[in-house]
């Protein structure tokens, strides 16, 4: 898997133990950006029962989760998606930010 570093670094989506996505730290996209979107999927989700979202939530992580597993291709628009979704999940405290699921932040290699 490619992992995508931006100026500052890089996070790192973990699903069941398993790495999925990456997006690259930058002074652009920052690790607040990232969970804002998370925030923002639950906003545009008002109306829409929380069991509902939470079930959608997990069955598109479980479901990127398989494909990943399985080494079938995920579309960008999906990881950005899956980002979302997690970090909904994460706001909901359905799954914590553990060495299983969540994120993990990494700072940019220094060039010796």
């Amino acid at each position: 898997m490619t992992v995508f570093n931006g100026s500052e670094g890089s996070i790192c989506l973990y699903y069941k133990g398993l790495l999925v996505s990456s997006f690259p730290l930058s002074s652009k996209y920052t690790m607040e950006r990232y969970q804002y979107q998370g925030d923002e999927i639950i906003r545009e989700s008002k109306g829409i029962p929380i069991k509902k979202q939470i079930q959608a939530y997990l069955h598109f992580c479980n479901m990127i989760h398989k494909r990943k597993l399985n080494k079938q291709g995920i579309r960008r628009n999906d990881h950005i998606y899956f980002l979302n979704c997690l970090m909904a999940l994460l706001r909901f405290r359905i799954i914590e930010n553990d060495e299983l699921n969540g994120f993990m932040c990494f700072k940019k290699k220094k060039k010796c």
